[in-house]
């Protein structure tokens, strides 16, 4: 969905009409939202369901946001679809991250590494395949139909996890069950913060304040504000041992690397989608393929990494920075492309293999490796959640990055990420050996 999100909002003829910095505002808040409900999400694994019964959950109420986004029935619908969709999401993606963990559990920290790899590499295919089809049907056939067809894969995505057997064979039963007080007690503060939420909201309906770009910016602060109070409980926790603290603080150092790299990767899904749309000489290629890249040199390349990190060790820490680096290199080199991007000058489709060939190398060094860690790090009886706060490194960035991209535009946006994303990922280089140390590597 990905590949045609943004195209559709910003279709004056077929979709919302909305500008390209909404809409890049948008799709960055929806973005955000898919990982920050990735915490909840892994919680309710911990707590409630297990997360092979929650990522179950997850995929049902992922197919009924597609469903609504089908329906083509105005904005109303479109915003229910979005909603559903992050909330499958954050009980999805940190619960199939968990389930290989378990997995592996009685592995070693390189087979975990190679295992995360491979896993990455199945999620890109699979993206990629999706990309290619959803992209095709939304040029070709209508927006709708684009967004049914992801409900269609969504549904068989369903069937071949139920009926997985490695999966029905991993133990699910939730790592720290709820106590009946526990249970009372997190229904009242549900029902309080849904009670000012809806009161929030009637209010400011009633006074006019409640705009798109409001709402916008204040999801941008709630994404930002959240990790700092979660990392701050959990570094308070009676039960965590001085080792434990280590691991979180290092934790720390890989989560602000993360947000940065987050900050850029995933404008591939609005900004740079529209840039191409633009700007780039597609050579008769649907311009919903050019975000096909990412994942084609991902799945293409994750192999031969997953075979290195067997036979060579590289630390986490350096494999943060060297990933962060590599992204930041990404929107240098964009920002070059963009200034040669004048009136009606289309640039070279080439610009756009570079671009993707090193977003691609420093997801695979970034990406599985915050997974693995994720797990590594994890106090124990939450081994969901942190899968859950490394998304919410990707919900931090992408509420950051897409607010940049409403302030900032072409050359000067990739200019100031790229350089940031550089000169954090050369200090994250420079703190690994401590780093090293806080990780047990």
């Amino acid at each position: 969905m990905r590949a045609v999100l943004a195209l559709f909002l910003v279709d004056t003829a077929h979709g919302l009409g909305m500008s390209t910095a909404t809409a890049t505002a948008l799709v960055g808040a929806y973005l955000s939202a898919c990982y920050f409900t990735a915490l909840p999400g892994g919680w309710v694994a911990d707590r409630l369901l297990g997360a092979r019964r929650a990522a179950l959950l997850g995929g049902v109420v992922i197919l009924l946001g597609h469903v609504s986004l089908a329906l083509d029935l105005g904005a109303g619908t479109v915003y229910t679809g979005l909603v559903l969709v992050a909330l499958g999401t954050g009980l999805q993606k940190p619960n199939m991250t968990a389930l290989v963990g378990k997995v592996y559990a009685a592995r070693s920290d390189r087979e975990r590494d190679s295992a995360y790899s491979k896993f990455y590499a199945s999620v890109n295919l699979g993206g990629l395949l999706a990309t290619l089809l959803v992209g095709w049907l939304g040029v070709r056939f209508g927006w709708a139909i684009a967004f049914g067809s992801a409900a269609v894969g969504m549904a068989l995505s369903l069937v071949v996890f139920v009926l997985s057997d490695g999966l029905r064979e991993t133990p699910d039963a939730p790592e720290r069950p709820l106590t009946p007080a526990e249970g009372r007690r997190i229904l009242r503060r549900v029902g309080q913060v849904a009670a000012a939420v809806v009161l929030l909201g009637l209010i400011t309906r009633a006074t006019g304040t409640l705009t798109l770009p409001h709402f916008l910016t204040a999801f941008a602060v709630l994404a930002v504000l959240v990790p700092i109070g979660y990392f701050r409980k959990l570094l308070r926790r009676p039960d965590l041992d001085e080792r434990g603290r280590a691991g979180v603080r290092a934790y720390v150092w890989l989560f602000g690397a993360a947000v940065v790299f987050f900050c850029i990767f995933d404008l591939a899904a609005s900004n740079v989608q529209l840039f191409a749309a633009d700007h780039v000489d597609m050579m008769g290629i649907p311009v919903t393929w050019q975000s096909a890249m990412n994942p084609i040199m991902t799945v293409s390349f994750a192999g031969v990494l997953a075979y290195v990190w067997r036979r060579v060790s590289v630390s986490s820490p350096a494999k943060f920075s060297t990933g962060l680096v590599l992204c930041g290199l990404s929107f240098l080199l964009l920002a070059l492309a963009a200034t040669q991007a004048t009136g009606d000058t289309r640039i070279s489709l080439l610009w756009l293999v570079g671009l993707y060939l090193l977003q691609s190398f420093g997801e695979l060094f970034l990406g599985p490796t915050g997974l693995s860690i994720s797990h590594k790090l994890a106090p124990p009886g939450m081994g969901s959640q942190l899968a859950g706060l490394f998304f919410l490194a990707a919900s931090t960035g992408d509420a950051i990055g897409s607010q940049l991209a409403t302030h900032l535009t072409g050359a000067a946006l990739y200019l100031t990420l790229g350089g940031l994303a550089t000169v954090v990922g050369l200090v994250l280089a420079a703190a690994t050996p401590r780093l090293r140390l806080l990780t047990g590597e």
